[in-house]
């Protein structure tokens, strides 16, 4: 698919913020999240259900990232990292379902929360097994249950929450997701799981985000900050790219995981800002 240039930034490398992203890639993602405690959490405007959305859609990236980091493990790749961000992982998905069960929402989205909660009583306790590979494909299997039922639940809070900025934090949030999708596919492939959805999946993955992105891109409602990342973002996705089309070339690994890594960080950072014009 062709893209447009959007600036002047050179695509023959990197750039510096960018770059500092791949080096400084740490678990200070799973730290952005100050979740409040207490008992049920009842917003005074329906913009802010723009914060609950942002949420639920980042559980959408953990259940693929769980499973993206366990690979790795059973992969040798980075292993120390690896490890710390599935446990990270599965912490903030623990904290972030308990934040969005105690939100003022409607019987059916609480009736979806229960679905996501019940599938994760399963997922939970193989994640934080011993990594052998036949558990890679129990839990690839319910991350796709997973996947299904934390979508639900954004729809139904986009749905609550009204108006276009709420449609953009579902769009760039989901960006985050099919950023750990690709990288878990792509390690999944890696271990050995070569049937052909696994490929399939790939092709379809890439060609969403690589739409959400123009989508993005072309929002009436983005400021220059905004642009500016989605630029980087732009940048990031064409290395991406290239480097999930060598799947038979294991030394690849690294690279993957670093790409989608960042991509994942500055996605993060768009969605917050998408969060933030609700409030505006």
């Amino acid at each position: 698919m062709e893209r447009r240039c959007y600036t002047a930034r050179s695509r023959v490398g990197l750039p510096v913020g960018a770059a500092r992203r791949l080096m400084t890639w740490t678990l200070s993602l799973l730290t952005i999240l100050a979740l409040p405690g207490g008992t049920s959490v009842v917003y005074a405007a329906d913009t802010a259900l723009a914060t609950a959305v942002n949420v639920a859609g980042r559980q959408r990236m953990l259940s693929q990232r769980i499973v993206k980091a366990y690979c790795e493990l059973g992969l040798d790749v980075v292993p120390e990292r690896a490890g710390r961000e599935l446990k990270g992982a599965v912490r903030l998905f623990d904290q972030q379902l308990d934040y969005l069960q105690r939100l003022d929402v409607n019987n059916e989205t609480r009736n979806a929360l229960r679905r996501v909660s019940n599938i994760w009583f399963e997922f939970k306790p193989l994640a934080l097994a011993p990594v052998i590979r036949d558990n890679a494909g129990l839990l690839q299997a319910l991350s796709e249950e997973l996947l299904g039922a934390s979508q639900r639940v954004v729809e139904l809070l986009e749905v609550q929450a009204g108006g276009a900025v709420a449609r953009l934090v579902n769009i760039s949030g989901r960006q985050r997701m099919l950023s750990q999708r690709l990288a878990k596919l792509y390690m999944l492939y890696s271990w050995g799981f070569r049937d052909s959805y696994i490929n399939d999946e790939i092709e379809i993955a890439k060609r969403e985000f690589g739409d959400a992105l123009e989508t993005l891109i072309a929002a009436p409602e983005n400021n220059d900050e905004i642009l500016r990342e989605l630029n980087a973002v732009d940048v990031l996705w064409m290395w991406f790219e290239i480097s999930l089309e060598l799947k038979d070339a294991r030394s690849f690994g690294l690279v993957v995981s670093e790409s989608s890594g960042s991509i994942l960080l500055s996605m993060d950072t768009i969605t917050q800002m998408y969060e933030r014009l609700a409030f505006n």
